[in-house]
């Protein structure tokens, strides 16, 4: 469907407009079939199968996120990972499933409703598993997910980071409380 400068329709439109690949990136391919949901234009490279013949699976949106663009959705997900409590929960669920008061205990410091506000968080964003399990009394267990057991590596070396240079950088504070 084509539509012509200055038509009712091509003037209305609301369609946020698809960028130019860059260089040596394949371009739109009119036959693919893939939208920009709101839009007539196909999206760059999408709908093409890796292999001859036709694909079966489904055309996932392709995202672009930049933490250090204020609009971003990133930025609350950086947020939600570096809060206070987020990685000394997932320091100590690397070691195993924990019950929640393990789990108060091991991390210290934290208020029961605190912990809690933060469980469900991270269980929301897909990074904690709580199961639930039915009996006299009631146990309720938590766990990292495969997407939670990915910041094991990150928080730790974080960590490390923090436990090597903490004397220099309260060191650097100080002086900087004198001053």
């Amino acid at each position: 469907m084509s539509r012509r400068a200055g038509s009712p329709s091509a003037e209305t439109s609301t369609a946020a407009p698809v960028e130019a690949p860059g260089p040596g990136v394949p371009g739109p391919d009119p036959g693919a079939g893939a939208r920009v949901p709101g839009t007539e234009r196909p999206v760059a490279g999408a709908g093409r199968a890796s292999a001859p013949g036709p694909s079966t699976a489904p055309v996932q949106p392709v995202h672009s996120f930049d933490v250090l663009s204020p609009a971003c959705p990133s930025r609350t997900v950086l947020r939600h990972l570096v809060d206070r409590w987020t990685p000394l929960v997932v320091t100590v669920l690397a070691r195993g499933p924990r019950r929640f008061s393990e789990l108060r205990r091991e991390v210290g410091g934290v208020t029961a409703k605190v912990l809690t506000e933060t469980l469900r968080s991270m269980e929301r964003d897909g990074l904690v598993r709580r199961e639930q399990t039915f009996g006299v009394p009631p146990r309720v267990d938590y766990s990292l997910t495969p997407l939670g057991s990915g910041l094991i590596e990150p928080i730790a070396v974080l960590r490390a980071w923090v436990e090597e240079h903490a004397e220099e950088v309260l060191a650097h504070r100080e002086a900087h409380d004198r001053a």
